[in-house]
């Protein structure tokens, strides 16, 4: 006695290949028992009912398809069924699940259990099927790609490129969207579960704390049940679906349920930001993945990345070992004079390198560099024509203040296709956004790209502007895309990018902070000290609040206050009541609450309320309002969490 058992999910020829077994073995003169186990109630007793039969013909055939709906029957089957048929007797099962370990890890089932899994179709047997379809050869790469093998897609797409011209376009509607949801992936057992594969359709990964945030207290129980399915593939960062399922689910959720769609949508964004803004170390470029692909379903993104997270090739440091290798692949795609740079910033940055290998090699493929940079590094800075650029934009605009750099994307090579859509330059793009994300302190950043028209639109969609006249580097010229992070804080970067990403770059919103002028201010510190005495001199005059250019100030911004005067006002108020919090500060304190919000016409009057000489009250006033400005100063220059490091 022998056992087959077939698996894999629906649509991929299961049936059709039972089909051929049964046409063989009639040929072979056996006798046909055929079961259906949708039609059967899932018990030991309706199984052997309607199969018995098998029981007493040697040479018997069992063939048993959609076996997954008595799945529960497989400890039955293997140690109290299946040992009592004839030793000549064949049985064929046909499930979307693959057999549990209990009996395919039995040495007494080792030399009778056969295991076969069925999936998509390889390149030539799927042009083979196209040409039993008579399907015109030039529209076979195009059904291959659209339906990625799968042969109940394959066949569906085939039919539609027999009535239609040399170019496919395959959009399923929703008959063919329900007819493929069913073949593929059948009933989920409950509302829940149909909500948890959705979001495993819509993200690139799908972890439990991505389903709690969406769907509740269930999680655990509902990634236990995704991942036990068979068109879903347990990877490193989560759950994946195959391609088509995950295309078709998608797309039939957005046709039937728009609105459920978008909440589906907004919940997961907020929570992968969240995600990608808190990671660390190996898991930064995965977490900023996965938010991107969320980008990917507006039609734009989907032509620059293509989040192959199974391409084999990961990020990591630069080594001393790779310096040859790494100046041959830089020489090889922009020249010696940028070889020669290259070699400059390795000697005096080279932890801004970034090398990228193949998971079975140690080679270096691609590179790219992210150079942090301050004025006191002039020299060195000057001799690269990019970052010289990229200096001398800085040096027109506002200043640098305190501790504040600013940042040159350079070098991005891959040795494959330099600066196209690769698995390479998808990495690199994803490092300079985590960059983005997590850097301290940035007050510019600067992407230096080879110049081509091909990357203008997607830089533009990600708010990096760019600078008028292109650079020179040896015989390659070089476009500089700039943006000053002072201006467009990355909270309001990213509030921008979470407004487009289904619905692409034309629902882009303006990026600059909502204020008076549409523009945010950057001051130098004394321009800063200066403001905010003025403003608190103007604490009790809102026109006065108004015109402050502190109304314009990354600080104001990061309220998301309709009224900047307002939010003005509340910081001011809250600075100089911070000061009760220590004890050694209150009296500060009690000075500038005279003084500036009580609104004490003089230093005399001010003193007298508090019972103090003047010469005291002024010294105590001096020191108070030194505190609100390095406090004030310290929230205009942080903006986002400090404690936040770059991987």
């Amino acid at each position: 006695m022998a056992v087959l058992y077939v698996y894999g999910p629906g649509g991929t020829g299961k049936s059709t290949l039972l089909h051929r077994f049964a046409d063989e073995a009639r040929a072979a003169g056996r006798r046909i028992l055929r079961v259906n186990a949708r039609e059967l109630e899932p018990s030991a007793s309706a199984f052997e009912a309607r199969s018995s039969g098998v029981l007493e013909l040697p040479a018997a055939v069992l063939i048993v398809d959609n076996f997954e709906h008595c799945q529960a029957l497989e400890p039955w089957l293997a140690y109290e069924f299946l040992p009592r048929l004839p030793v000549g007797a064949l049985v064929v099962l046909a499930s979307r699940n693959e057999p549990c370990t209990h009996w395919r890890g039995d040495l007494g089932w080792s030399a009778a259990l056969h295991v076969a899994r069925l999936s998509d179709l390889h390149d030539t047997e799927a042009r083979e099927l196209l040409r039993t379809m008579r399907v015109r050869p030039s529209l076979h790469d195009a059904l291959i790609e659209i339906t990625h093998g799968h042969p109940l897609a394959l066949r569906l797409a085939a039919e539609v490129a027999q009535g239609g011209g040399e170019t496919v376009t395959w959009e399923a509607n929703g008959s063919v969207l329900r007819q493929l949801v069913e073949c593929l992936v059948g009933d989920a057992p409950s509302p829940s579960h149909q909500h948890a594969l959705e979001v495993c359709a819509h993200g690139l990964t799908t972890t439990e704390s991505l389903l709690r945030r969406t769907l509740g207290d269930e999680a655990p129980t509902l990634f236990a049940w995704l991942r036990r399915q068979p068109y879903v593939e347990c990877g490193q960062h989560g759950l994946a679906p195959h391609e088509l399922v995950r295309e078709i689910l998608d797309a039939d959720l957005r046709w039937r349920d728009p609105a459920g769609y978008q909440q589906m949508h907004e919940r997961m964004s907020q929570h992968l930001l969240d995600e990608a803004s808190k990671a660390t170390g190996p898991e930064v470029l995965p977490a900023v993945q996965a938010y991107t692909y969320l980008h990917r379903y507006n039609g734009f993104v989907s032509r620059f990345l293509n989040w192959d997270i199974d391409s084999g090739i990961y990020e990591n440091y630069y080594r001393p070992s790779d310096r040859m290798d790494v100046l041959r692949l830089i020489e090889s795609a922009e020249g010696p004079r940028s070889a020669r740079i290259a070699a400059s910033w390795l000697d005096t940055q080279p932890q801004a390198f970034r090398v990228y290998r193949l998971a079975d090699s140690v080679t270096p493929i691609a590179v790219m560099a992210w150079l942090r940079l301050t004025p006191d590094l002039s020299e060195a800075v000057l001799r690269d024509p990019i970052t010289a650029a990229a200096w001398e934009h800085v040096r027109s605009r506002r200043p640098m203040r305190d501790r504040e750099h600013f940042a040159v994307g350079r070098f991005l090579v891959a040795s494959d296709t330099y600066q196209r859509p690769s698995a390479s330059m998808d990495l690199m793009i994803h490092r300079c956004l985590a960059e983005f994300l997590h850097s301290e302190r940035l007050a510019w950043s600067f992407l230096a790209l080879a110049s081509d028209p091909f990357w203008t639109d997607f830089m533009a969609y990600l708010d990096q502007r760019v600078l008028s006249g292109e650079v020179a580097v040896g015989a390659r010229n070089f476009t500089l895309y700039a943006h000053d992070w002072r201006v467009v804080t990355r909270e309001r970067w990213m509030e921008v990018g979470a407004s487009i990403e289904l619905l692409g770059p034309g629902a882009k919103p303006e990026p600059y902070a909502h204020d008076a002028t549409g523009v945010m201010t950057v001051l130098s510190r004394a321009e800063f000290d200066k403001a905010v005495l003025d403003a608190l001199s103007a604490w009790h005059r809102r026109d006065g609040l108004a015109a402050s250019p502190l109304t314009r100030t990354r600080m104001v911004a990061d309220r998301g206050h309709d009224e900047p005067a307002a939010a003005l006002r509340d910081l001011l108020t809250e600075a100089v009541a911070a000061l009760r919090a220590d004890p050694r500060a209150e009296k500060y304190h009690r000075a500038l609450d005279v003084r500036f919000l009580r609104g004490a016409p003089t230093r005399e009057a001010a003193a007298e309320q508090l019972g103090m000489s003047v010469s005291t009250y002024q010294r105590h006033l001096k020191r108070g309002i030194q505190r609100v400005l390095d406090h004030l100063w310290d929230r205009e220059l942080r903006g986002w969490d400090s404690e936040r490091h770059v991987a």
